[in-house]
Parts: C-alpha cells; sequence; structure tokens
C-alpha cells in the first residue's frame, strides 16, 4: 500500500555498498526503518544530504505492515535548513538531539502532538540568529513532557535537591544517589520556566551546561529502558565551552 507521509531523519547505517537503513520519525505511524538505495551520480534519486540527521523529509512509503524494513517510492526534502547545517553550534546541537530522539523515540504509531513539536523545535533553531547555546536544555526538558516523565514543580522549597529516580524535588536527600544537590536542583527549576523564547535570557557558564547536561541524561536513563549512553554531547561541549 502507497503511503503519503511526512519524516524526520533520525539516524542512518550503512547495509551495503550503495544502501543504508535509516530510521526515520514518520507523521503517519511513527518510528520506522526505510532500506534505501543511495545515488552517487548527479542524476540519482537519493542522495546522501537527504538523509542527514533532523533533514525533513516528504515520503510516498510502500507500506507493508509485516516487513521490518519499509521501502521508499519518493523521496524529497520537505524544509530546507537556511542555517542548521552549516552553522557549527547548530549541527553539533542537532547531532546531539538526533542521537537523544533516536535512542528515546521508540512509538511505533503515530503522535501528531510529538510531530508537531519535533518540526517546531527544529524551524526555531534553524532561524534563531543567536542565544542558541540553551537550546538543547530547553529541548530536553520538553521532550520528557511527551515521553511521559516531565520533572513536578517544585512545592519542597528552595533548599530541595531533585530526585532524578522519582522526578520529584525533596526537602531531604532520597535513599539513593541519583538525585541533584540544591544548587544544581535550583538550576533546573530555573531551566523549568524556559521556553525557546525566552531561552536566551536565561545565563549559564560552558560548566554549568555541561553539569546539566549530564544530569539530564541521567534522567534519561533512569526513565527509558530503551536509552543507552549518549555520545555526541562531548562534541557538543567542546563547541559551547
Amino acid at each position: 500500500m502507497l503511503q503519503q507521509t511526512k519524516g524526520i531523519v533520525f539516524h542512518t547505517v550503512p547495509y551495503s555498498d550503495n544502501r543504508v537503513i535509516a530510521k526515520i520519525y514518520t507523521e503517519y505511524s511513527g518510528i520506522e526503518s526505510f532500506i534505501l538505495n543511495i545515488s552517487r551520480s548527479k542524476k540519482g534519486k537519493i542522495k546522501n544530504n537527504l538523509l542527514q540527521p533532523l533533514t525533513q523529509l516528504e515520503l510516498v512509503v510502500d507500506y507493508r505492515e509485516k516487513n521490518g524494513l519499509q521501502s521508499i517510492r519518493e523521496i524529497s526534502c520537505r524544509e530546507p535548513y537556511k542555517t542548521l547545517q552549516e552553522d557549527i553550534v547548530k549541527t553539533s546541537i542537532a547531532l546531539f538531539l538526533a542521537e537523544v530522539l533516536y535512542k528515546s523515540v521508540k512509538e511505533e504509531e503515530a503522535n501528531p502532538q510529538l510531530y508537531s513539536f519535533l518540526t517546531n523545535s527544529l524551524h526555531i533553531l534553524d532561524l534563531q540568529n543567536e542565544g542558541v547555546a540553551n537550546f538543547h536544555l530547553c529541548f530536553l526538558i520538553q521532550l520528557s513532557k511527551f515521553l511521559g516523565f516531565f520533572p513536578q514543580p517544585n512545592s519542597s522549597g528552595e533548599k530541595s535537591v531533585f530526585d532524578l529516580r522519582d522526578g520529584i524535588f525533596r526537602n531531604g536527600f532520597p535513599d539513593h544517589p541519583m538525585f541533584m544537590d540544591a544548587s544544581d536542583a535550583r538550576v533546573l527549576e530555573g531551566l523549568l520556566q524556559l521556553s525557546f523564547d525566552n531561552m536566551k535570557s536565561f545565563p549559564l557558564s560552558g560548566e554549568m551546561r555541561r553539569v546539566m547536561v549530564k544530569h539530564l541524561l541521567r534522567y534519561y536513563e533512569l526513565h527509558l529502558h530503551s536509552m543507552h549512553e549518549v555520545k555526541s554531547h562531548h562534541v557538543l561541549e567542546q563547541i559551547l565551552a
């Protein structure tokens, strides 16, 4: 059955000399695996630049329910980016977000709200002229809403710690080591108030961003069994230092 859908590239892996397997988050059916022939000639339909992380696509899929790997009949770039794949800071952020999404989003069904959040977020990142250093932190927190573990508001006061395992602020230390101390918990409180509109108004040092990314990735790992070590944040740390 031919099905037209939109999609966002999360990850690709070589399959043979001229074929790749691509994990694409589709508007129609959530995450899907596709096998594609990559052309090296000028006249070829599918080139590597169409499969860069977080590229937004228009797809016509030859969808077969029992197939683990789906085939694509037609493919084109839906929304060419203006700066995201040229600005080194934005590119580093995009690679980090793509790895997080690949390792955290596993739904094999449509989720229009999540798809809309992703496309709107990428549009903002692409067009933002300055102040994107906090974008990935804001994104991780907002994404947790759609994945079901957004931190609960603080009702435990300004000396509370944040329990990473339970997703709540506590007056005292929990009986396990997975928590943010009071100082880092205050930064998290500030981040919870951010949106993409006001993210540049929250000043953070490169070191504090590094610490908060480490905490948030640990938070994801504790709440998602599928979440494994994210490695691209080390490159991002160097770019945003």
